[in-house]
Order: structure tokens, then sequence, then C-alpha cells
């Protein structure tokens, strides 16, 4: 049967055994040197342990560093057509967005993440066409610019919202997505644009899955109403 006397003296043994263990440590340490105890006792049984530990550690750290030195985008939207989009219309249309959005995160910057995927390029087309799935599962691209085909394929999968429910007068063959076709800053662009490559803007409002943030729809439509605006 336990009792106290037991308990206590099962302790005090215990407490004896781990004395007696540090004067060994100690002993080994003071005989045969630091670099003998630390291989062929403490690397013996704690090493595999450190390794884990240490790669832990590493990866933490990496992980701080580089949410430091991360950007904070004010605001992302994605440009993707079947041709490959001129940087220089790019520019341009970032720099309407940007004045559209402001500085919706509050740091003093203005940061427009614009996403370009070029989905006419056949040598890379599996790859960008999974970079397109990649952005639509990432709930800050509020804005779509999509040439004609694949902006019918992601209206008919009503991946996008009516245009109707921002106040936008929707394209006559699908109700989610606005052409840009008559806006004075595209027709103003349009030497940087590909020939035959007719672009249509779409918002996708990720609140109603209970993902993004309704200031994002909110920045995308002051940037599409921008755009149609602009000279």
């Amino acid at each position: 049967m336990w009792s106290r006397e037991k308990g206590a003296t099962c302790g005090m043994k215990k407490d004896s055994m781990a004395a007696e263990i540090r004067r060994g440590m100690k002993g080994v340490i003071r005989e045969k040197g630091f670099g003998f105890w630390f291989r062929e006792v403490f690397w013996y049984h704690y090493g595999k342990l450190s390794l884990v530990l240490l790669a832990v550690l590493v990866v933490v750290i990496l992980l701080i560093v580089e949410s430091a030195h991360k950007e904070r985008y004010d605001f992302s939207m994605v440009l993707a057509a079947d041709a490959r989009m001129t940087y220089a219309f790019a520019e341009e249309l970032e720099g309407v967005v940007q004045n559209a959005v402001g500085d919706l995160n509050g740091d003093g910057k203005i940061q427009i993440n614009l996403q370009i995927i070029d989905l006419g390029d056949p040598e890379h087309l599996e790859a960008n066409q999974n970079l397109l799935q990649v952005a639509f599962a990432q709930a800050e691209n509020a804005l779509w610019i999509m040439d004609e085909h694949y902006s019918a394929i992601y209206c008919q999968r009503e991946y996008f919202d009516p245009a109707a429910n921002y106040g936008f007068t929707p394209d006559e063959s699908y109700d989610r997505r606005i052409s840009l076709a008559d806006a004075p800053l595209i027709q103003r662009l349009e030497s940087y644009i590909p020939n035959d490559v007719t672009l249509y803007a779409s918002i996708c409002d990720w609140t109603v899955d209970g993902k993004g943030k309704k200031e994002w729809t909110e920045a995308a439509v002051r940037a599409l109403t921008a755009i149609l605006d602009a000279e």
C-alpha cells in the first residue's frame, strides 16, 4: 500500500539520483573536457532534438524577418488577358487607381498591387492559368480587368457580382461585367493595348463569403469609376 512515508522516500531517492547524475557530469567534464562531454553525452542523448529545435527557431526567425519586410498594399487588382498587356498601359492604369483608392492602410504610402497575367503566352499558358486560379483564391483581389474571352468565362461561372449592384451599366452580353471600350482613358491608351483586345471590368465582393473587407470592395468601386471617368 502506498503511504506518504514511501512517497517521501521515493522522492528523496529521485533527488539523490539527480544529484548523482549532476556530479557525474561535472566529473566527466573535469576529467575529459567539455568537448568529450558534448559529443559523447549531450549530443548522443539530445542531438536530434537539438537539431529539430534549431530548425524550428530558424523558421520562426525567417518568418518574422519576412513579415517585417513584406510590402503592405492598399489595394489589389488583376489585369488578365489572352495577350501581352504592355507595362506602359499598366502604369497608366495603376496611376488612375492609385489616386482613386488612396492610403487605405494608413501607412503614409499608396501601394497598388496590380497583377498582370498573360494568358496568351503558349509557353507559359498552364503556369499562368494556375496563377489566375491562385488570384481568384485571394480575397484582396476585388477589381478584375479581363479580355472578352476570359471575362465571359468567369461571368458565366458567376465569379463576379452584377454590375448594377454598384451603380454601373452592365455589358449587353453579361450583367456581371462593364465594357471599357468607350472609356476615354482606354481609348487614349489604345496604342498600348494589343490589337483586337476588348477589356471588361468586374467587381468581386468577397465579404458575402465571409472573406475580404468591405473597404476593398468600396475601393474597387472608386477605382472602376475613376477608370471610366479618366481622360
